[in-house]
């Protein structure tokens, strides 16, 4: 007899009984589902209508209660006096077109109707005296023989809590005939279930005999070959198991051959990748999905301390310091890699007794299909060219600052000579001395915009946060640039909106940003312009934003504005050091804050300038 022969008999005599186990049971749910849509179809919708309708009349009673007890909310107090009687009408013909309860139900919405009309007719007699009359406090709670305002809320009350009463006894009644009906159903099924169970015991019992005791073999010897030890099992007859059992003998055969010829290639291959991020002087390490470290060379153990297994592989329990933790989180959950550029973004360890910095780099590593099969963090050593930054700028200020003084010994010097204090100019002496005089401010103004970006980059100056108005920062950067921007006759607003929350913010850097990008929409904005300023809330942050109508800005020149000695290139007749907009970022990043530009040839340019808001302490 073959296995399916089997099954099949063994089987058929189940699937009788559940077939007439179900039949009873679906009988028996149709009814019960019958009683449970009694109780909703005939009760609920009563039930539902005098809940809303007391609701009603509870605000158009606390409408009455407000006028007694505030001035200057009659129209509030009619309005809602308006609202809630019409609320109030509709629940009323929902309850006078549902009456399941006869005739108690009847007789108490006849008893309702003409309670509800007084109540209405004595609430617009109510309005309908001055505000502040003493006979209003009559009208609603001291009227003789009971027919004041609050009798006949208490009346109207009453009588829709017993319409409500009697519905949920109603629904109670048509509960326990559920209930009942039910339980019939739980002591058939349960009769039924203890037949099934002897039928299911007689078949699992044949099932152990004739087909789990071969598939235990089969099972036993798939978790020996998974353990990497070859095993065969007995050939259970000519029928399907046996052919299983001849299956499965042929596949263990060849598997042995597979794992002989493939087991060289990947433990040459597990040692080609160890050796090739050995071959890296920098750190790397390889996590998979987990977060477990696979693979990391000698660098990344030194620097990160990651410990090795007696086997010579890494610990797989190595947690991320805390500036990568975000970033390896990242690019394992969402494939999300970390590529920063800039020395503000590095990390910084402290190897044999002294500090290196790296720039950390995380990628996701993808299968061809897309799925994560971990990340790869690589940390750049860049304390050589930290070191050689910090000199540049350190240079930069030093000779920035020698020539400072002198400088301004020549402009004193060309300014003297411009006022004839000295003695009288011809008109070429004249026009090559204001030549001069405008050369000098140029280099001047070059020279503080390079020390203020060495400032800012020198590490020992912190910035010193203090809870600053978004709205008071704008109206201040306004007024510092205001007369420039008459002597241009270009408009300058300010737009005053909601309320903002304070922002952390070094007001002496701040400002400079400030002024820095105000003087650029001056200077690239024509006679006749508007320059526009805003301060919006956005979740933790605030928004300042800064649009003006100039020329504009090209779309390949947009990447850019933020670089050091940058300038559009015919954009402007007027000298500039191209170090502004530079500055600005460099202080607006300090804040841990972001700056944007966009723009439109023509039609103008808009700085965003985003900063956090104040949470206390010296950071943003």
């Amino acid at each position: 007899m073959s296995l399916r022969t089997r099954i099949l008999l063994l089987f058929a005599p189940l699937v009788l009984l559940l077939a007439v186990l179900g039949a009873v049971g679906l009988v028996q749910l149709d009814r019960t589902a019958g009683r449970i849509d009694a109780i909703l179809r005939e009760n609920y919708a009563s039930v539902q209508a005098m809940y809303r309708l007391n609701e009603a009349l509870e605000r158009i009673d606390s409408a009455f209660q407000l006028v007694l007890s505030s001035t200057g909310v009659e129209n509030e107090a009619r309005e809602q006096f308006a609202a809630n009687r019409r609320a109030f009408e509709e629940q009323f013909r929902l309850e006078e077109n549902n009456i399941t309860v006869l005739p108690l139900e009847a007789d108490l919405v006849e008893r309702l109707r003409p309670l509800k009309d007084r109540y209405f007719q004595q609430g617009e007699g109510f309005f309908a005296l001055p505000p502040g009359s003493p006979s209003r406090t009559t009208r609603y709670s001291g009227g003789p023989n009971a027919t004041d305002l609050l009798h006949t809320f208490q009346a109207i009350k009453d009588v829709s809590g017993e319409i409500l009463r009697i519905n949920q006894e109603s629904m109670e009644q048509a509960r326990d005939d559920a209930r009942r009906t039910a339980r019939n159903s739980v002591i058939g099924c349960g009769i039924a279930l203890v037949i099934l169970i002897g039928f299911v015991f007689g078949i699992v019992w044949s099932m152990i005999r004739f087909i789990l005791g071969p598939v235990r073999v089969v099972t036993e010897a798939a978790q020996a070959i998974g353990e990497s030890r070859d095993r065969e099992v007995p050939v259970f007859g000519p029928a399907e198991l046996g052919q299983l059992a001849t299956a499965f003998n042929t596949m263990t055969r060849q598997l042995h051959q597979y794992r002989l010829s493939n087991l060289g290639s990947l433990m040459r291959a597990q040692r080609t990748a160890q050796s090739t991020i050995d071959s890296f002087p920098d750190p790397v390490i390889v996590v998979d999905p987990a977060g477990r470290v696979e693979l990391a060379n000698p660098p990344a153990r030194t620097l990160l301390g990651i410990e090795t297994t007696p086997g010579g592989e890494p610990n797989p329990t190595w947690p991320p310091p805390e500036p990568l933790r975000q970033p390896v989180a990242d690019a394992l959950q969402v494939q999300k890699a970390y590529e920063p550029e800039g020395f503000d973004e590095v990390v910084t360890f402290r190897l044999r007794g002294e500090d290196r910095t790296y720039l950390p780099r995380v990628r996701p590593i993808r299968d061809p299909e897309g799925n994560t099969l971990g990340a790869a963090v690589v940390l750049n050593d860049v304390t050589r060219f930290r070191m050689l930054d910090q000199f540049k700028s350190d240079l930069v200020a030093t000779v920035s600052h020698e020539l400072k003084t002198p400088l301004t010994s020549v402009r004193l010097a060309v300014h003297v000579l411009l006022e004839e204090t000295v003695g009288p100019l011809t008109p070429k002496q004249a026009e090559l001395l204001v030549d001069a005089r405008d050369n000098s401010e140029r280099l001047l103004a070059m020279i503080e915009q390079m020390l203020a970006l060495a400032r800012l980059q020198r590490p020992q100056d912190e910035t010193t946060f203090r809870p600053e108005d978004p709205a008071q920062l704008l109206r201040q950067a306004a007024e510092a640039v205001r007369p420039r921007a008459e002597d241009k006759h270009v408009e300058l607003e300010l737009l005053d909106g909601e309320s903002l929350p304070p922002v952390a913010a070094d007001l002496y850097r701040i400002e400079l940003a400030l002024g820095n990008v105000l003087n650029n929409a001056v200077t690239y904005t024509p006679t006749g312009g508007r320059i526009t300023l805003t301060a919006t809330a956005v979740r933790e942050s605030v928004t300042l934003t800064i649009t003006d109508t100039g020329v504009g800005i090209p779309a390949e020149y947009l990447p850019h504005v933020f670089d050091r000695f940058f300038r559009i290139p015919g954009h402007s007749d007027e000298a500039g050091t191209g170090l502004g907009l530079a500055i600005a970022k460099e202080v607006i990043i300090a804040h841990r804050g972001e700056i944007t530009c966009e723009s439109e040839p023509g039609r103008g340019t808009t700085f965003r300038i985003t900063l956090p808001i104040w949470r206390g302490g010296n950071t943003p």
